[in-house]
């Protein structure tokens, strides 16, 4: 293919993929595990700490669907309808996660979520396995880092808009004083009350799943390289590959590690702002803006410095700073908790580029034509490893803890458990082998030197 069509195809790719992804990102914030929104509804429901540890471990155990992906897609010339139809039925199930309200208990509608979400997530990932394949037939590695973080650039701005103005509406129905006068000029005083918010809340899944599946439509747009040959090898030798490559396993060890590690207390961060911190969704939305745009102003950043120095030094910042962020949570109470501001920028930054790594780091890694697999495998290995800790986190929910000068609560003592383990990944990153990478004192010196005007050579790569 010529360098001419090579770019044209590329520009292409990233049009459409940012056209479906701006619908993919309003349906997710809304809709899909992680969203503030569903925590707000199991919080309103009553949800015990093992429920939220439960949502929690749903988001990681859909990572085993991934090598359905490649079962499916192993002796199929084109992967793009195959992916289209499989995230639908996704996103078509969450228009359903209103119904919980209709079970005699909080507790059975509940369970029904969980359950719902556990076979949504599961779909979605398939897709997502597929969708990898198919834009790393298009993408070249050289680039990689920086068509990701463009593209989330530009999802992470609309998703923002959209949480915020759905934050602020589901708040009117317990803001008292405020918004009494723009709920005044909607002439809808009967319907912003308390008893509604929940229907308020089923309306808005409704909503993110229809827009879920316009997205769709964008997605089909997306051109697609057609199979020139398919694998020899049998699906059981395609999928064993990966744990015959020593680093690829070194790789498996570092994510598993970091994956058990980053599931310890997650299922309890936005829980512990909206009861313990005594947080509206609103002002939730605040400290996700806060992540959001630090996330946002820093991806150009990561997409330069992974693509010019790699991903396992760029993971070595993440790590550090990963466990950093955790330890801010342990100064914080409904009374003042101002620091919440600073971290959000922290981890925003830091989640920015471990989110484009994890996607690209095992890309980087996987011979030619196998990302698939690879990628499949990866994800399946390392999210059991997180749904692990994350169930862990609410089965062995512990009490408070009195260390003196403050007394922590118990979802504290879990975050600071994190923030140690989270450290601890430093061992397993050192023994993986990125050719591309370059040693982090040269990138760091580097970097500062573009930003000082100093002169310094980066040297050779190892």
């Amino acid at each position: 293919m010529s360098q001419k069509k090579r770019g044209s195809l590329i520009r292409r790719v990233y049009r459409s993929s940012i056209t479906e992804g701006a619908f993919a990102q309003v349906y997710g914030n809304l809709a899909q595990i992680g969203s503030s929104f569903i925590t707000k509804l199991m919080v309103l429901m009553g949800a015990s700490p093992l429920q939220y540890s439960l949502l929690s471990a749903i988001g990681q155990i859909s990572a085993i669907w991934q090598p359905l992906g490649v079962a499916f897609s192993h002796h199929i010339s084109q992967r793009k309808w195959l992916c289209i139809w499989i995230t639908f039925i996704g996103r078509f199930l969450t228009l359903f996660l209103g119904l919980a309200l209709l079970f005699p208990s909080h507790q059975k509608g509940i369970w029904f979520m969980l359950t719902l979400l556990f076979f949504s997530a599961g779909f979605q990932a398939t897709g997502a396995n597929i969708w990898i394949a198919w834009v790393s037939d298009l993408i070249p590695l050289r680039i990689r880092g920086r068509f990701f973080s463009r593209r989330n650039q530009f999802l992470l701005v609309i998703g923002l808009i959209v949480s915020y103005v759905v934050s602020y509406h589901v708040d009117l129905f317990e803001a008292g004083t405020r918004g009494q006068s723009y709920v005044a000029r909607l002439g809808a005083e009967g319907f912003f009350v308390p008893q509604n918010q929940v229907l308020f809340l089923a309306f808005v899944y409704v909503f993110a799943s229809i827009v879920g599946i316009i997205g769709l439509s964008f997605l089909a747009l997306q051109p697609e390289r057609k199979r020139a040959r398919f694998p020899k090898e049998s699906l059981k030798q395609v999928l064993g590959e990966p744990f015959r490559n020593k680093n690829f396993r070194l790789l498996l060890v570092f994510g598993s590690w970091w994956m058990l590690a980053t599931g310890i207390g997650s299922p309890f961060w936005g829980p512990f702002m909206l009861k313990n911190l005594q947080m509206g969704l609103f002002e939730v939305q605040l400290y996700n803006t806060l992540h959001m745009g630090a996330s946002l102003l820093s991806f150009g950043f990561w997409g330069k410095f992974i693509d010019r120095f790699g991903n396992k030094t760029a993971m070595k910042i993440c790590v550090f700073l990963g466990g950093l962020n955790p330890l801010f949570w342990l100064f914080m109470s409904a009374q003042n908790h101002s620091i919440l501001w600073l971290e959000g920028i922290s981890s925003g930054f830091m989640w920015a580029g471990a989110g484009i790594i994890t996607t690209n780091f095992v890309l980087s890694i996987a011979p030619k034509r196998r990302e698939q697999a690879y990628s499949g495998i990866y994800a399946a290995v390392v999210g059991v490893f997180m749904m692990s800790s994350t169930l862990a986190s609410g089965i062995f929910y512990p009490g408070s803890l009195n260390i003196g000068i403050r007394v922590l609560d118990p979802e504290q003592v879990v975050f600071g458990v994190g923030a140690v383990a989270r450290w601890g990944a430093f061992i397993p990153l050192a023994l993986v082998r990125e050719y591309r990478s370059v040693p982090l004192r040269k990138a760091l010196a580097y970097t500062m030197s573009r930003v000082f005007g100093w002169r310094i050579r980066v040297g050779k790569r190892d």
